[in-house]
């Protein structure tokens, strides 16, 4: 007895509250039951996406170990069995692009209806905050762009878990992404996504797989994106990536490496070997105005090897594009997305565009001035405000360089200076606040290069 509360009293008190609880725990069990027979999908399966055409797309999923799940497009069904696991994949056939919204529909204990899906071409839009920033960072003509294909049915983006409209995305999208998909779209003439992965100012080693960051030797932070958002889409079909980062890797002196990782191992998860990625040359940029070679040296040296060696692997520049060297984030998206679009366009879809501007061949001497050639010259060279090639040094011994005049001499650049009769080198734009103004009459840039010694 208990201050005066009989025993019977508490022990028929103690049976009603193990029943409640029995009922409880059953009432649970039931739900937790309820909840494990229903098929589940990854998040990127919503309503408005878009399929990759001409290739097998897969749907997958989970549901109660050894549950049929029945998968519908188009009239046509895939039944598959849950493995003891729960996990199961379902494999579509090639589909051909389509501007018509379809369903895809998925069975099991419940049912899955997606709706607005279109076929089309699906790439992936990675980077860091310059691949995030939106329309509306851009300058007022570059989002009266946007504004005019707002209510366009064939451009989607897949953003923060989440498939959009660009009617729905109130110019928070990735600028980029539209600009590269816009492109692609008004080209092909059939839907095109941009499904975005992209973390303000992270480096690339998260990004890169935890086979291959250990494979490279890349330390122990790599891999955090990858695992949270690379991998879950690792069974969704896409055409190519492209890739804006690097301003965080300012001064590393592996990117090449990263970059090796990244790519082997993407193409690895993707199943796409020699997977297509087209990388953005990271804007000039300095805040002190310091003529220093952090990204020179070590992001774009690394861009230009990779490209070089890595099958797959392009780059454009974007130092013409009107950008501050004051600023990280250069507002104009625009000619970056229709760039990189143009990569696309030529290598993947087979069309006849220009894709690079002139790159430097080779440097000789004539007479006390140095004569640099180059290739992949289309209409000739000029400079973007008319005036002498800018940016222009040269040194004797390939470490300290002074200002030297040029001229353009048909489709070469003269290069001397009165102070430095027999240089051994030549470089153009290659420091972090360069802006040079050597391009093509096309409207190309000629691509900045590092210290190339003189014949």
């Amino acid at each position: 007895m208990l201050k005066g509360i009989p025993f019977k009293l508490t022990l028929t008190d103690n049976r009603l509250m193990i029943r409640k609880t029995l009922l409880l725990w059953a009432c649970l069990l039931a739900i937790s039951h309820s909840l494990m027979a229903e098929v589940k999908l990854p998040e990127i399966f919503q309503d408005h996406m878009i399929l990759q055409q001409g290739v097998a797309n897969f749907i997958w999923g989970d549901a109660n170990p050894n549950e049929k799940v029945e998968v519908s497009w188009a009239e046509k069904s895939k039944s598959v069995t849950a493995d003891s696991g729960g996990k199961w994949k379902v494999e579509l056939a090639p589909l051909q692009a389509s501007s018509v919204a379809g369903e895809l529909t998925i069975r099991g204990e419940n049912t899955i209806v997606i709706k607005d899906v279109l076929v089309g071409e699906v790439w992936l839009a990675a980077g860091q905050s310059n691949m995030v920033s939106g329309i509306k960072q851009v300058p007022r003509s570059q989002r009266q762009v946007f504004m005019d294909q707002k209510n366009n049915q064939r451009i989607r983006g897949y953003i923060n878990g989440k498939w959009y409209l660009l009617s729905e995305q109130a110019l928070h999208t990735s600028a980029v992404g539209f600009f590269f998909a816009n492109k692609l779209e008004k080209a092909l003439g059939v839907p095109v996504a941009y499904v975005v992965v992209a973390a303000l100012g992270s480096k690339i080693e998260p990004f890169v797989p935890p086979v291959e960051a250990k494979e490279f030797e890349l330390g122990e932070k790599a891999s955090g994106i990858f695992s949270k958002r690379i991998l879950p889409l690792s069974s969704y079909s896409f055409k190519g990536a492209i890739w804006y980062q690097g301003e965080s890797n300012r001064g590393s002196k592996n990117y090449y490496q990263c970059l090796q990782a990244l790519h082997t191992g993407w193409s690895r998860v993707f199943d796409m070997p020699k997977l297509p990625f087209y990388q953005v040359q990271i804007a000039p940029f300095n805040k002190s105005l310091e003529a220093t070679n952090l990204i020179s040296d070590g992001v774009w040296k690394a861009q230009y090897r990779a490209t070089s060696e890595i099958e797959g692997m392009e780059i454009i520049p974007l130092h013409d594009t009107g950008i501050s060297v004051k600023h990280i984030h250069p507002r104009s998206k625009q000619p970056v997305g229709e760039r990189l679009a143009a990569m696309a366009l030529k290598y993947q879809y087979g069309k006849n565009v220009i894709t690079a501007g002139p790159k430097v061949m080779k440097a000789k001497r004539r007479g006390e001035a140095v004569v640099v050639s180059f290739d992949n010259i289309d209409q000739g060279l000029t400079t973007s405000d008319g005036q002498a090639p800018s940016f222009f040094e040269l040194s004797k011994d390939g470490n300290v360089f002074m200002k030297a005049s040029a001229q353009i001499i048909d489709d070469e650049v003269e290069v001397s200076s009165p102070d430095l009769t027999q240089p051994n080198y030549v470089r153009m734009g290659w420091h972090d606040v360069a802006l040079p103004n050597l391009k093509d009459k096309n409207g190309w840039p000629v691509f900045s290069f590092p210290p190339l010694s003189v014949e």
